[in-house]
């Protein structure tokens, strides 16, 4: 099946590091900058070099601690972005704030806010540092160091800044991560397991090494597991939930440092055991060590989905793996929807196939029974028992190309025009005439049109069906058969001089089972009348339909 890149990439679904590894790079660009400026007097220069440089080494002892820890990486996210707002109010009151390329040391904790949390905790750190900007503007005003114009213009930058950083915040919610499912379906469609290449799917889309998908009925407490671990297959069942209290999100855990992490989409990050988020003993008996899990919702069924085994496991994996789940469930949505279109295209090929092996085969063989029948009636006179087999050999050669063009029609579709479409069917109407002793004759009347072969193969049916059903049931010896096109709609009537249906009242009105499946599955319609000494059939059927 087609498979997704994994996230081999240091920094894909890596936000933590991203920050981590900027801050890094800034205060060293920063640091390098004030060694560079000589115009700074010394001893103030020393001062303030000495907090940045303190500062370095701290930011970089928080890359190397969280770079693959997302547990400390989402403790100690509160902390740094205090840590990141301190020393931006100690650049702006140094005694050159106000000139000084602090405005980097001001985008650094606002585009923290935005990516790790909400539109909220963004807003509230825009505002900080705005605050904190505009007092160190007052408190240094009057020195000789401070430009007024300057001042004024930084200080609207940075709002319009904090405004466009709260509208990401704010849209941030709405960004969904996207998998090409679209590329997958064809391949589900196909797989005779639709749950291993779902497994598969979210393997390839995490880089995990193993995966689980445990699934029950809605309302019921038993489940069943499917799991790829490794190379691998696995296959569970219990009756003893694998997750808790999940509530739509995705549970980050680690089983040997028993941690566990969640967050709802709005809402702050929420630590816990993972031995009181997860069942140990089912946990154990998958095999899981540290990954996500996320709850999965299909139309019929409920559970979870667990990955575990991510070589790159980061609390960006919160909201991806609520995503992943959510696709996970359409995936799984979308192949039970393939299989009963093809279940349901199956069943009408197969009522097709009844209905037409029916009112071709089986009525045609019930007229050879008539005519031999005949034959052995008139056994005394050799020369035309001799002329009815010859008659009946000619019948059958003549059946037997009928059934190539229906085999033909089953392959590929075309269209007749009215004129040939006709002409088969006198032909049709001879052989019946001759197969059941009765004289069937065919009038038309109206525009040209084209006729699709489906539909041309349906009014053969339907007219053997009906001649038949006039002979065996009704005794007729005579039957006429009138065909019209108008305004995109074929009709058929056909009249027989047979004894007609038993009397029965308007709502008990008796309709042949087979015509009226065919003509209905046309998106027709069938009316009957019946009397003593006639039957008459009207068949209406859209020429569109049957296209």
């Amino acid at each position: 099946m087609p498979q997704l890149s994994a996230p081999k990439n240091l920094f894909r679904y890596q936000s933590g590091r991203v920050i981590a590894l900027g801050r890094v790079m800034l205060i060293t660009c920063f640091l390098i900058a004030l060694l560079l400026d000589r115009a700074e007097a010394a001893q103030e220069a020393a001062g303030i070099f000495v907090f940045l440089a303190s500062y370095e080494v701290l930011s970089i002892l928080i890359a190397l601690v969280t770079w693959r820890n997302w547990w400390l990486d989402a403790r100690l996210a509160v902390a740094t972005h205090a840590l990141d707002m301190a020393v931006f109010t100690a650049i702006v009151f140094s005694a050159n704030g106000t000139t000084s390329p602090f405005f980097l040391f001001f985008v650094l904790p606002l585009l923290s806010a935005a990516i790790r949390w909400s539109w909220r905790e963004t807003a509230l750190t825009a505002t900080a540092l705005v605050f904190l900007h505009l007092l160190a503007g007052l408190l240094v005003a009057g020195s000789e160091t401070f430009e007024i114009e300057r001042f004024v213009v930084r200080s609207g930058h940075l709002v319009i800044l904090s405004l466009l950083l709260i509208w990401f915040g704010v849209h941030q919610r709405f960004t969904r991560l996207s998998f090409p499912i679209d590329d997958v379906d064809p391949a589900l469609s196909e797989a005779q397991d639709p749950l291993i290449a779902a497994l598969t799917f979210a393997r390839s889309a995490t880089g995990a090494r193993s995966a689980a998908l445990i699934l029950g009925a809605h309302g019921e407490e038993c489940w069943d597991c499917t799991a790829l671990v490794g190379e691998g297959r696995i296959a569970l069942s219990g009756c003893k939930a694998l997750a808790r209290d999940l509530d739509g999100s995705t549970l980050l855990f680690d089983i040997r440092q028993d941690h566990a992490l969640t967050r709802q989409p709005e809402g702050h990050f929420r630590f816990d055991r993972a031995s009181a988020r997860l069942n140990p003993e089912e946990v154990s008996r998958v095999g899981m060590t540290d990954g996500l899990v996320v709850e999965v919702q299909t139309g019929t069924q409920q559970g979870w989905l667990a990955v575990w085994d991510i070589p790159d496991l980061s609390v960006d994996f919160i909201d991806f793996g609520r995503e992943l789940g959510r696709s996970i469930g359409g995936m799984l949505d979308r192949f039970a929807l393939h299989s009963a279109i093809e279940i349901g295209a199956a069943a009408r090929t197969r009522l097709s196939l009844a209905r037409d092996v029916h009112d071709s085969v089986v009525q045609f063989l019930a007229g050879v029974s008539f005519r031999v029948e005949a034959i052995k009636r008139s056994a005394k006179d050799n020369q035309r028992v001799r002329t009815d087999l010859e008659e009946l050999k000619r019948l059958l050669v003549e059946e037997q190309g009928e059934i190539r063009g229906f085999v033909l029609a089953l392959r590929k579709g075309r269209e007749l025009e009215l004129a040939e479409a006709v002409a088969e069917l006198r032909a049709l109407a001879e052989r019946l005439s001759q197969q059941w002793a009765v004289k069937c004759r065919i009038e038309v009347d109206g525009e040209d049109a084209a006729i699709p072969l489906r539909l041309q193969l349906d009014l053969q049916q339907l007219l053997r069906e009906a001649v038949a059903n006039a002979v065996r049931h009704g005794g007729a010896d005579r039957i006429d058969v009138a065909l019209a096109v108008q305004s995109g709609q074929l009709s058929l009537s056909v009249h027989d001089n047979g004894s007609g249906f038993p009397e029965v009242s308007g709502d008990e009105a008796i309709e042949p089972r087979s015509l009226k499946e065919r003509v209905e599955r046309a998106h027709g319609s069938l009316q009957l009348r019946s009397a003593p000494g006639s039957t008459d059939l009207h068949f209406s059927i859209p020429l569109g339909a049957a296209a």
